[in-house]
């Protein structure tokens, strides 16, 4: 049956009228290859529909590569709904149509056939993953002009294959214009990082997190089960992110045997329509799914906009982008959603939270610094352990004492064997000033490192790199236990600071010098 209904119209918004010209001013300094930088939420694939329906109206001869089943159709849908003619190239699809000027293509099935035309522009999805065939296929057709998309350009040796980056707003902006909704994180029961074995690449094996994982599953089921009917009064759609697809099979169990339809999907389905079927199913506003659990399959651009819950199992060391990846999952607006959880069974948060919030702060930033995040190790360290709500009154933790209340938490060994304790986590307390230390705009950390850095840069008789050592050291004075986040010691020196960060600084000085007297 043919549908007649009238295609979607593409409205910019101004940030994406922005970034769509920074594109256009690297193109004319002849930079071929950029990256869009930008956040779940913040319009990625909207900017590239709009490329691509002006590539069609000149006729040009356009490919948007994606590197997953789901995520063809899912692009697909989406271009249908803005009514731009495109063929699909993936195995023996029923919309192939290599003569139309849009092709929505399979890099799998890219690497194995020959298309009609030499592309002028080719969009390349989830650009992070960097295949080979896929970047050998680029280097092919030097001629055509290179649209990265990602969230996270974190991965090694990008610097080496693109040209610039263009970011787009950063997440926190998103949020707070309520175009994301930013989750309620909540700390559980995870497997210490002594049980977690590491495979050849210096990440957490899948096979020690699967074992260390399937002794807590009670644990994960138990927690959703409290944490959806607390906040949602009953089950909600729900994605878990599991390390393999027997860690997911039991979990399916168990979620079966309390009375929950869960359902996995994994690279090892019997087949993509199987798999293709389910997520389907899940899309449903009234489906009978509660949850999907992934096994690698639902990490990257997955959008279904009504999950609520989001639940971490898989664990990693270095992987800035995948946790991002997942949590971005549920952080999609929606009608009638105005809250999200996300339940870390992994050590994830713990891991990863100054990271997290400081891209979510200040974007991904340059190019050659972004690609570190990816090949960093983090520690599970006791300040980020401890940077919690208190269980008592909801107040800020101070270390193991709430600045609200004074109730002193019990060392994590000991919250360990109560069984199913959560504790909501808060990004912006992850940086703990020392004990006794008052001044309203601690809560802003990067506030007070800028204004560290305006200090010392101005009185500083030894060069640029001496004040930057200076403003870290006055900055570990107010934060003892904490590191300074990914970018910050390089960052621009600001403008303009915050008058109360100034004034904090300045005594901060002053008391070492009289201490040092």
């Amino acid at each position: 049956m043919l549908n007649f209904t009238a295609p979607k119209e593409i409205h910019l918004r101004p940030y994406q009228s922005d970034a769509i010209d920074g594109l256009r001013d690297g193109i004319r300094a002849r930079k071929r290859r950029q990256i869009l930088v930008a956040g779940t939420g913040a319009g990625k694939t909207v900017c590239a529909a709009h490329l691509l329906r002006q590539a069609d109206a000149k006729g040009s001869y356009a490919l948007f590569l994606v590197d997953r089943v789901a995520l063809v159709n899912q692009t697909s849908a989406t271009l249908d709904e803005y009514g731009i003619r495109h063929g699909v190239l993936q195995g023996v699809h029923e919309r192939y149509a290599p003569h139309e000027n849009v092709q929505v293509c399979s890099i799998q099935t890219l690497a194995r056939r020959h298309l009609p035309r030499k592309p002028d522009l080719i969009i390349y999805d989830e650009c992070h993953c960097q295949y080979k065939a896929t970047l050998a296929y680029i280097d092919d057709h030097p001629e055509a002009v290179v649209v990265g998309l990602t969230a996270t350009p974190f991965t090694k040796g990008m610097g080496n294959f693109w040209d610039d980056v263009v970011n787009v707003i950063p997440t926190r902006k998103l949020i707070d214009d309520r175009f994301l909704i930013e989750p309620n994180i909540y700390v559980a029961k995870s497997p210490e990082d002594a049980a977690l074995g590491l495979n050849s690449y210096g990440e957490f094996s899948d096979a020690s997190a699967t074992s260390a994982g399937i002794q807590i599953i009670g644990d994960v089921v138990s927690e959703w089960i409290g944490k959806t009917t607390e906040h949602f009064g009953g089950p909600v759609k729900t994605i878990v992110f599991s390390p393999t697809v027997e860690h997911g099979r039991e979990l399916c169990a168990a979620f079966a045997a309390a009375g929950f339809n869960f359902q996995q999907v994994s690279y090892l389905d019997a087949s993509d329509e199987e798999r293709a079927a389910k997520i389907e199913e899940f899309r449903r506003a009234d489906s009978s799914i509660h949850g999907l659990v992934s096994c690698g399959v639902l990490t990257k651009g997955f959008d279904v906009p009504d999950v609520r819950v989001g639940i971490s199992c898989k664990p990693y060391r270095k992987s800035l982008s995948s946790h991002m990846q997942e949590i971005g999952r549920v952080m999609r607006t929606f009608p009638g959603k105005d809250k999200a959880l996300w339940l870390c069974h992994s050590g994830n948060i713990e891991r990863f939270a100054l990271d997290t919030f400081d891209v979510w702060e200040n974007g991904a930033g340059d190019l050659d610094k972004a690609e570190k995040q990816d090949s960093t190790p983090r520690e599970r360290s006791e300040a980020a352990k401890e940077a919690v709500t208190c269980d008592e009154c909801g107040g800020a933790m101070r270390a193991y004492t709430c600045t609200e209340c004074g109730w002193e938490r019990p060392p994590r060994s000991n919250i360990q064997e109560v069984e199913g304790s959560l504790q909501e986590f808060k990004l912006s307390s992850a940086l703990q000033p020392r004990a006794g230390l008052r001044a309203e705009v601690l809560g802003e950390p990067r506030k007070v490192w800028e204004a560290a850095l305006a200090y010392t840069m101005q009185r500083s008789r030894k060069g640029e790199q001496h004040a930057r050592k200076w403003a870290y050291g006055v900055f570990r004075g107010i934060y003892p236990t904490s590191k300074l986040p990914v970018g910050w010691f390089d960052a621009p020196v600001p403008a303009l600071t915050d008058p109360n960060a100034d004034s904090l600084i300045d005594r901060e000085v002053k008391r070492f010098r009289k201490r040092a007297a």
